[in-house]
């Protein structure tokens, strides 16, 4: 019996009482538009590639792996994929 699960496809890969856990995957100059996740705490994590980030659109992180940013999901948030990239959104419930 296996007690681990590895995900490797892009989309909603664990819905949990406590927590979701997405994977994004872009190219170069794809975008996810404004919108936010009241409801959240997130982690935005870059595993590959280089992505850069708006909160509330003046706040601006460039982020890349090795590298996690942290927010309120009451806050807004739009991506720019900078490169080609994969990118786990961990939306932890307040």
């Amino acid at each position: 019996m296996n007690v681990g699960t590895i995900f490797e496809e892009a989309g909603l890969l664990k819905n949990h009482d406590r927590f979701k856990l997405v994977k994004k995957v872009g190219q170069k100059g794809d975008l996810i538009t404004k919108h936010n996740h009241p409801e959240a705490l997130i982690l935005f994590t870059v595993v590959n590639g280089k992505v850069q980030v708006n909160l509330n659109d003046d706040e601006i992180h460039i982020v890349e792996p090795g590298k996690v940013l942290h927010f309120d999901g009451d806050n807004f948030i739009n991506v720019k994929f900078l490169t080609d990239g994969e990118v786990f959104v961990t939306l932890i419930n307040k």
